[in-house]
């Protein structure tokens, strides 16, 4: 027995496809959230800069320090500053009896790039960092940088940017996904 397809079945099965070639396309970018602020009279190009490892506000080991190293190779890979290599970042504050955990805020960033004798300093905080749970364990990555400058206290360039997942067809690692959210974050300064 043969059967004829009819053009109401063949056009349900097409449009059914299409439907999961949506679906698995959506899955397959992740899910973004991304918020950027560039101060327009900024000059970077001449700037030292100095990274504090970033504050970990996740349950995962090490998660400021991971973040703050992937961000200062994108950087450095960047050439967007003149960054000040992180063992001498932190051989001064610790001469200085200085804990970077406790230089979140813009005051006492502020007063640590001077007393590291850089023109700014990047802090920022790691909001999420491990792998969510439901039907697929997907990685998430959170982060949050704020560029503040030594003299005025101004800040001079923050984000913050999640990326959930690497999708249905990449699950994609942590550390894979930690570089894209790096790497969206950089993209800014790059354009500018």
């Amino acid at each position: 027995m043969t059967t004829i397809a009819t053009p109401l079945a063949t056009a349900a099965r097409s449009l059914a496809a299409l439907a999961l070639t949506l679906v698995l396309a959506a899955c397959a970018s992740g899910d973004r959230q991304a918020r950027d602020y560039i101060d327009p009279a900024a000059d970077f190009g001449a700037m030292k800069v100095a990274m504090l490892p970033f504050e970990n506000l996740t349950n995962y080991p090490n998660a400021g320090r991971i973040a703050a190293e992937l961000l200062a190779t994108e950087l450095y890979q960047r050439r967007i500053f003149q960054l000040q290599e992180e063992t001498e970042t932190r051989r001064a504050l610790a001469q200085l009896k200085i804990d970077p955990e406790n230089l979140t805020s813009v005051a006492a960033a502020q007063q640590a790039a001077g007393l590291l004798e850089v023109d700014a300093i990047i802090v920022g905080s790691v909001s999420e960092f491990g792998y969510q749970q439901g039907l697929r364990e997907e990685p998430v990555v959170g982060l949050n940088a704020r560029l503040i400058e030594a003299g005025s206290g101004n800040v001079l360039w923050a984000s913050s940017h999640s990326v959930m997942g690497g999708g249905y067809l990449d699950r994609g690692s942590l550390n894979a996904t930690a570089q894209r959210v790096v790497t969206s974050m950089v993209a800014p300064l790059v354009e500018r």
